[in-house]
């Protein structure tokens, strides 16, 4: 029997990377109040400062902030009111000694002030006359032109996701537009003649179909988008007449099961007979082992032959095509957590151990509590919060040992 020849995680995702040095992620502009979720394409800078000019932050009084030192209850200092800022007008000059002018929150700061008094330490003894209570120091609820967005500042990093906060400041600047990744498009084959839907009965021997459902779920999660999905038997014609059609289609292209060494595991020679490209066959990582990694030159697609077993499917496609993309984007690399390990756990010399664990309050910080499962399991993603690579050159992680944990 054929064995098969294991690359290291790191050598499999580096021959992704130069295999597919090609295949450029496709990229549009979209408008601004589309982008939530989506990936910017480019680096994105501001044209303006936020905010445009000096504001106040409270409602209260433009003053000179030495004009207010050693005031207090017992002796106020007093102060003329020569004007009104409203938050949609244009401030003048504060010109002479001990004068105020009033703002609201958000109005324009007047030249010549350097601070704002809050109404709450102000009196109005008389008509246009307030006593001051409090002394306040320079730039004292003051936010200054620039001091939030300057302009030249880049505010949105290619490779960075947008979420509120980038929403936010496009709208802020005026920005109407921008470009980003389009979503990848992803096919999800999964072959095996026991697999029934979620709709069949289960007749002795078959099982329900996770694979579909979880790698679905892991694609849309990672910003991607499913234009393929089907089960396929165990027969080597069906199984290249859907490669071949899902490759014509997407982007990537994710085979669960078959990818072993079985009389029914067909699909390295169906690769290899469509791409004539098939570079990695077995990857030093548990679980996982089986996976088989192809490109597509003439239809530019990506082909991952995933293990049939659920959790190593999921797992392998982060590892490997979740990689690849971030990559592809410029994406920053996943959150990790420091936490110490509640436990002892063994793993196997030879292969990293992609071990899932849930992350529990401790005195000094989190703890990792492992998710014991086989890899024909789905339950373990599910109570996990998140996965620890334990190095393929270590027999575990000793109680009380510093981890960090990627988030699942």
């Amino acid at each position: 029997m054929e064995l098969l020849h294991t690359d290291t995680l790191e050598e499999a995702r580096e021959k992704l990377w130069k295999e597919t040095r090609e295949m450029d992620m496709k990229t549009r502009k979209v408008k601004a109040q589309e982008t939530p979720g989506r990936i910017s394409a480019s680096d994105v800078v501001s044209d303006e400062n936020i905010p445009p000019f000096d504001r106040s932050v409270v409602d209260g009084y433009a003053v000179r902030a030495r004009e207010t030192y050693g005031a207090g209850e017992a002796s106020p200092v007093f102060f003329r009111v020569t004007g009104q800022v409203r938050i949609e007008e244009a401030a003048g000059t504060l010109s002479g000694c001990q004068e105020a002018v009033r703002l609201q929150t958000g109005s324009m700061i007047p030249d010549g002030a350097d601070a704002v008094v809050m109404s709450e330490y102000t009196e109005e003894y008389a008509p246009g006359r307030i006593a001051c209570i409090r002394a306040v120091s320079e730039g004292e609820s003051i936010i200054r032109a620039g001091e939030d967005v300057r302009r030249g500042e880049c505010i949105i990093r290619r490779g960075q996701k947008i979420g509120v906060g980038e929403a936010g400041m496009l709208a802020g600047l005026g920005i109407r537009e921008i470009q980003v990744y389009l979503r990848p498009s992803v096919a999800i084959l999964s072959t095996g003649d026991e697999l029934a839907g979620g709709d069949e009965p289960l007749t002795a021997g078959r099982i329900r179909d996770i694979n579909t459902s979880a790698l679905s779920a892991a694609a849309l999660e990672y910003g991607m988008e499913i234009c393929l999905r089907r089960r396929i038997r165990d027969e080597e014609r069906e199984i290249r007449q859907a490669v071949e059609e899902a490759a014509e289609k997407s982007d990537i292209v994710l085979i669960s099961g078959g990818s072993s060494k079985g009389d029914k595991d067909f699909t390295k020679r169906v690769l290899e007979e469509i791409t004539g490209n098939v570079f990695t066959h077995g990857i030093a990582v548990r679980p996982g082992k089986p996976t088989i990694l192809a490109y597509d030159r003439e239809r530019r697609a990506v082909i991952a032959g995933l293990p049939g077993h659920p959790m190593a499917a999921v797992i392998m496609f982060r590892l490997l095509i979740r990689d690849w993309y971030r990559r592809k984007t410029g994406s920053p690399e996943p959150l990790k957590i420091p936490a110490v390990m509640k436990e002892n756990v063994s793993s196997n010399q030879g292969r990293a151990t992609c071990l899932p664990v849930r992350l529990v309050p401790g005195a000094d910080g989190y703890e990792a509590v492992p998710v014991y499962a086989k890899s024909g399991s789905i339950s373990a993603l599910a109570k996990a919060d998140a996965f620890i690579m334990i190095p393929r050159n270590r027999e575990g992680l000793r109680k009380g040992e510093k981890v960090k944990a990627e988030l699942l």
